[in-house]
């Protein structure tokens, strides 16, 4: 009976021991992926300004993996518009993000839509931002510049957004 003492450590230290082995060889994520949640589809024009929010959902061509969200501003009296996009992509070693900004120049723009494109944005390819601004939507298209003689991918995305 004088033994039954070191037999409880040494079983107690050789569970603590496999335990700790074992979670080093394979740890247990308690951690939830994290959810992304895109900003809502919102096309606001007030006063020759146009905002617009959401994310694109590819319709046509590659789809790039990841969610991803865009915040696009456009002003009328300098027929500039900016978009600020940004994609995060989950893996197994964690998570990426990736952030670009496209400068547009307005090809045209009335009380119905506005056309603005982004030449030669993506490598050799124009993009094409169309914004209905009475039903309020955008549509993005991309393809191959003319004025480059290159080839590249030719898609399409539209505008879409998660509910607050």
């Amino acid at each position: 009976m004088r033994y039954l003492p070191y037999v409880a450590i040494a079983l107690a230290s050789s569970l603590l021991s496999a335990s700790v082995v074992l979670r080093l060889a394979a740890p247990i994520s308690v951690d939830p992926p994290h959810a992304v949640t895109r900003p809502p589809l919102k096309v606001e024009n007030q006063n020759g300004h146009l905002l617009i929010w959401g994310g694109w959902e590819t319709t046509k061509g590659y789809e790039a993996p990841g969610t991803n969200a865009v915040e696009i501003r456009c002003d009328q009296a300098s027929a500039r518009c900016t978009e600020a996009y940004a994609s995060i992509l989950h893996h197994t070693e964690g998570e990426d993000l990736e952030a670009q900004v496209f400068d547009y120049v307005v090809q045209n723009w009335t009380e119905n839509e506005m056309l603005a494109v982004a030449g030669q944005a993506m490598g050799c390819l124009d993009r094409r931002l169309i914004v209905d601004l009475v039903a309020q939507q955008a549509r993005l298209e991309w393809s191959p510049s003319a004025e480059a003689g290159c080839e590249g991918d030719i898609g399409a995305a539209v505008l879409g957004g998660d509910p607050l």
